[in-house]
């Protein structure tokens, strides 16, 4: 990632969330960022004249090949996030597509299969990585997690406090660095 990247994200999550409301140690709400941000959030039964067979290939048969899409059309963007997923990796998925318009990376383009089916493209390798990064850093910001982890260590009640998964949060506790910091603190008493 370039130089400054993850200061830059953590100093724009605590942007993102004072216009909010919302303390850098409170859970955030994606569906209101998604708004302040001007963007439509759907779930595929939310398409208009989408089939009945096509939803449940969206989010039954193929509900776990797929977590969100933005698309982009008359300077409208919209994501659609899969309902077939657990609360947390939905909101997981809201914060990384919004990442993506945060960072202002171009949206997939969608196509026309000759069999007339749908084809997305994606994002390049820098830009996924780039997007989790800020996804992260939105949903569980450093100073935040700072501040409920002195309260406490359990990455369960963690996890549940900021709404995410146990995976997620330990992540960002090891890309942060809280949890070693906090254990060489106490041991300096």
């Amino acid at each position: 990632m370039r130089r400054g990247f993850k200061s830059w994200c953590e100093s724009t999550s605590g942007e993102y969330r004072a216009a909010l409301g919302i303390a850098n140690h409170d859970a955030l709400d994606t569906s209101a960022l998604a708004a302040h941000l001007d963007v439509l959030v759907w779930a595929p039964e939310d398409i208009p004249d989408l089939s009945a067979s096509s939803l449940h290939q969206l989010t039954v048969l193929d509900g776990d090949s797929w977590s969100a899409v933005t698309l982009s059309f008359n300077e409208t963007n919209l994501i659609i996030v899969n309902s077939a997923h657990a609360p947390v990796r939905k909101r997981s998925s809201l914060a990384h597509e919004l990442a993506h318009l945060i960072l202002r990376h171009k949206p997939g383009r969608v196509d026309i299969s000759p069999a007339g089916h749908l084809l997305l493209s994606s994002y390049d390798k820098e830009q996924e990585e780039e997007a989790d990064w800020l996804a992260g850093t939105l949903l569980v910001p450093r100073k935040g997690l700072v501040r409920a982890y002195r309260e406490s260590q359990d990455v369960v009640a963690l996890a549940e406090h900021f709404e995410v998964s146990k995976d997620l949060l330990r992540w960002r506790l090891r890309m942060t660095g809280v949890a070693v910091q906090a254990s060489r603190a106490r041991r300096r008493r």
